[in-house]
């Protein structure tokens, strides 16, 4: 049975969800440990420094407005089809 458009923008969706998050997590807290080891200049600042004062921040946000811009498009797109009449099946 070949799924149907809307079952793989919800796949879609799910999917680009658990991604996002995934990397949220990383950026968030996985440099926490290695925090020592990543004492470099970024631009003015130590980058140990910018990633706990600034840093996840800036990327929690822009993932959220990513997010925000891939799920709308995608659900307008679910809705147009779940609107639309079925064609009968043959």
């Amino acid at each position: 049975m070949k799924p149907t458009r809307a079952h793989v923008l919800r796949q879609r969706i799910r999917h680009t969800t658990g991604v996002l998050l995934a990397i949220w997590l990383v950026v968030s807290f996985a440099w926490v440990p290695f925090a020592r080891d990543l004492n470099f200049s970024f631009f003015t600042w130590q980058f140990n420094f910018w990633m706990a004062a600034q840093g996840s921040v800036l990327v929690f946000l822009l993932l959220t407005v990513v997010n925000a811009w891939l799920i709308n498009r995608w659900e307008k797109e679910l809705q147009t089809l779940e609107s639309a009449p079925q064609a009968p099946a043959d």
